[in-house]
C-alpha cells in the first residue's frame, strides 16, 4: 500500500477516515431534520393549534387562521398546514404578537403577556407514558395444587 507523504497514512486508511466521517455528517443531517419536522416540532411544544393559538392571541381561531393563509407562500409563514389543519409556530405567533402583525396590539409587554398565557400549552402534545402492567402475585408453595 502506497503511503501519502504529507500524511504518513495509506490511501485505504484515508478512504476508511473519509467513509466513517462522511456517515457521521450524514446522520447529522438525518437529526437535523428530524429535529425541525413538524412532528418533533409539535413534541417540543413549539407548535400550537388554532385554538391554542388564538387563546395565547387573545383573538379568533378564524383570525389566526387568516393569517396563517396570508403568510403561508413568505419567508415567514406563521404556521405550517399539518393533515389538513394549522399548526401554529408558538415563536412565530410571539414574534408576529410583538411586531402588532396580528393586531394593532404590539410591543415587549405584549409577547410577554402572550408568554404566559403559552405556557399551559407546553406539555400539551408529549407523549404518555404506557400504562403499567400489574406483575403477578408470586404464589406459595402451599397454594400450588
Amino acid at each position: 500500500m502506497p503511503r501519502l507523504p504529507w500524511h504518513g497514512v495509506s490511501e485505504d486508511q484515508t478512504a476508511n477516515a473519509t467513509g466513517a466521517e462522511a456517515g457521521r455528517l450524514a446522520e447529522h443531517v438525518r437529526q437535523l431534520e428530524s429535529e425541525g419536522s413538524v412532528v418533533a416540532r409539535i413534541l417540543r411544544g413549539e407548535l400550537l393549534n388554532l385554538e391554542q393559538a388564538a387563546d395565547v392571541a387573545e383573538c379568533s381561531d378564524e383570525k389566526i387562521r387568516k393569517q396563517c393563509e396570508l403568510t403561508s407562500g413568505t419567508n415567514h409563514p406563521l404556521g405550517i398546514k399539518f393533515a389538513n389543519r394549522w399548526m401554529v409556530g408558538k415563536l412565530e405567533l410571539l414574534d408576529d404578537l410583538e411586531q402588532g402583525k396580528i393586531d394593532r396590539r404590539r410591543g415587549p409587554h405584549v409577547r410577554q403577556s402572550a408568554e404566559e398565557r403559552a405556557r399551559k400549552y407546553e406539555g400539551w402534545a408529549r407523549p404518555q407514558e404506557p400504562p403499567a402492567v400489574p406483575k403477578p402475585a408470586a404464589l406459595h408453595c402451599s397454594e400450588v395444587l
